[in-house]
């Protein structure tokens, strides 16, 4: 059922999915991309992360990149960063790029980021 045999981590493609009906309270972390739809109370660190419409985060978010489409209350430190126009942002942004949809919400400090 689940290949445990892998050396070289998540491939091109692949992504973890925090489901609409899962609520995780602590930190995430993964070498792929991760989908979430559900809800998360922490950290979340992967390559690329997508919050879908109906999810929720609270906390810190690291990756290369992030798009945001649900509800964002805390830190992002991404390379890029998109907020749709679904997306709502309450928090601290560290990113090399971002792009805002119209439509969107967005209470945010920007700060630099570091190398």
């Amino acid at each position: 059922m689940f290949d445990r045999d892998k050396k070289n981590g998540a491939t091109a493609g692949e992504a973890s999915l925090i489901d609409t009906d899962m609520r995780i309270t602590g930190s995430v972390t993964s070498v792929g991309d991760i989908i979430l739809a559900g809800s998360v109370d922490g950290e979340i660190k992967c390559r690329n992360l997508i919050v879908e419409d109906q999810a929720t985060l609270t906390g810190t978010i690291e990756a290369e990149e992030t798009v945001v489409s649900g509800q964002v209350n805390g830190e992002v430190n991404s390379d890029t960063l998109r907020i749709t126009n679904t997306g709502v942002f309450d928090g601290v942004i560290k990113t090399k790029g971002i792009e805002v949809e119209n439509g969107a919400h967005v209470t945010a400090k920007f700060r630099k980021r570091r190398r």
